[in-house]
């Protein structure tokens, strides 16, 4: 990772498979992967690199369009904003190792990064939870303070999910 975040690079299976295998959580083969796949929008791969190390993993997309990933340990992860990445955070992206919700963790980096973050997802096995600025009729994860400034979606299969951060992926930086 450099300055300007980890680029974005679709390692071929075997290599990424291989860094899994030897614990090699920081490797360019891991996390250029991952950076690439979040790039693309492809929750469902991307959730399956992080079950394959049995760790969740957190994917953070500045204002510059720089990509930064951390990944943590098999029971958490931190929005860990590194420097260099320059605010407003457009979206954060994590992993839970089975189904996603909200955690209390989860809840007070959304309330701590409310007004530098405009966008979050978890993601589950199959499916992912989304949570971004609501619009006057949407549910709201709390009914007062920084809480309130975000909206409380359903889960939705990846199947029905259309985020993808930047079309088509590509570099991201340094």
């Amino acid at each position: 990772m450099s300055d300007l975040g980890v680029i974005s690079r679709l390692h071929p299976r075997s290599e990424v498979a291989s860094a899994v295998a030897e614990g090699m959580w920081d490797s360019p083969a891991i996390k250029e992967t991952i950076a690439a796949l979040a790039m693309g929008g492809m929750w469902k791969q991307l959730w399956d690199v992080a079950d394959s190390m049995s760790r969740e993993v957190s994917i953070l997309l500045d204002s510059q369009c720089h990509v930064w990933v951390d990944v943590g340990t098999a029971g958490q992860v931190r929005l860990s904003p590194p420097m260099g990445a320059t605010i407003p955070f457009r979206l954060w992206v994590h992993t839970h190792p089975k189904d996603a919700y909200w955690s209390s963790t989860d809840l007070g980096t959304l309330a701590a990064c409310s007004t530098i973050l405009e966008e979050a997802l978890v993601l589950g096995h199959d499916h992912c939870k989304r949570a971004m600025r609501p619009s006057s009729d949407d549910p709201v994860l709390g009914t007062s303070g920084p809480l309130s400034e975000w909206t409380s979606e359903s889960c939705r299969p990846y199947s029905e999910v259309s985020i993808v951060p930047i079309e088509g992926g590509g570099e991201s930086g340094g």
